[in-house]
């Protein structure tokens, strides 16, 4: 009698196997993920890169227009400004499914995620609501003009050796790191922070073939809307502490780092009349970065004549100096 069984051809075998190393590796992690950067087993000899996460809310997100200042020495972004030496993935020149979402209330419908991709870096993954608010914006500006503080990170990356870097962005305007049941937050194990674990993945796990991508750090621009309400700004040193905690334990646990302790740097938010608590909030920032190891701030107190029409978010010349200042803080001068 013939034995009855499945018969697997070897591809099917090679899938199989590896759907169960993938199991293994979560359970094993501990990670509360389903999905891990993946092994470059398709090339081992990909050289090791690293891989920098842009995160927080507008002033992350960059409402700063390549229209903003037409002539002068501030002109830092022209329209087809690009350092061709970095890539970003991340939501680029936001299309009209997602346009108008980019705040805290109706970002909780969007799965950012599935509208990222990789660009090499140049302006257009800033604010996607330019529509919504022509009031506050050059005329004639659209997503494409848009740009937050990667752009000029990107190009002081761009010259660095060995001249091939990578970002990872999300950031959603007015998101706090407070708990909310009624709009997306920054909140470890959240929607949002999950669809930014979900992007570090893919961006690793679609470019395996070519490099080895690890996190080698975060900068999070993110706290004004916390010091908007008495209660969030009380609790942010303790959320803080808790995203960037939580932030290097899963990175490592989905095999997307190398180090334990991935660098942070925080974006100082500004003295503003605009956020009543901000001193609380600043307060906080200074606390974490004195008491929790490899975390930084930057200053972004003199950029405060540098703001748009809204008096709230840094133009052109700011988000170039913010930049800048996010990679002194990676790259401190020797």
């Amino acid at each position: 009698m013939r034995k009855v069984g499945v018969a697997f051809r070897q591809p099917t075998l090679r899938l199989l196997c590896s759907i169960v190393c993938l199991w293994g590796l979560a359970c094993a992690s501990g990670s509360s993920f389903a999905q891990h950067c993946l092994a470059v087993d398709a090339n081992p000899s990909a050289p090791v890169r690293k891989l920098f996460v842009i995160a927080g809310q507008s002033n992350a997100v960059g409402l700063a227009s390549v229209r903003d200042i037409t002539s002068g020495p501030n002109n830092y972004v022209e329209k087809d400004t690009v350092f061709p030496n970095v890539k970003i993935y991340g939501v680029f020149n936001a299309g009209p499914e997602i346009a108008g979402k980019d705040d805290a209330t109706h970002s909780s419908t969007v799965s950012w995620s599935r509208f990222a991709s990789w660009q090499v870096a140049r302006p257009g993954f800033g604010y996607k609501n330019v529509t919504h608010y022509p009031q506050y914006f050059p005329q004639g500006s659209g997503a494409q003009d848009m740009f937050g503080p990667e752009l000029y990170f990107a190009r002081y990356l761009n010259d660095r050796p060995p001249k091939d870097h990578y970002i990872v962005k999300l950031a959603v305007s007015n998101t706090s790191l407070n708990p909310t049941t009624n709009a997306d937050s920054w909140s470890p194990g959240g929607r949002l922070y999950k669809e930014l674990m979900k992007m570090i993945t893919e961006a690793h796990n679609t470019k395996r073939t070519e490099v080895n991508l690890k996190v080698a750090g975060i900068f999070f621009m993110q706290g004004e809307t916390d010091a908007m309400h008495k209660e969030w700004a009380r609790n942010y040193e303790k959320n803080l502490k808790e995203f960037v905690k939580r932030f290097r334990e899963d990175v490592q646990s989905m095999n997307c780092a190398e180090v334990k302790n991935v660098p942070v740097v925080l974006g100082r938010i500004q003295n503003n009349s605009a956020w009543a608590h901000a001193k609380i909030v600043r307060l906080a920032q200074k606390k974490v970065a004195r008491d929790v190891p490899h975390v930084s701030i930057v200053n972004t107190d003199d950029l405060s004549g540098w703001l748009d029409k809204s008096g709230l978010h840094f133009n052109e010349y700011g988000q170039a100096q913010l930049g800048k200042r996010v990679y002194q803080a990676f790259f401190p001068p020797s």
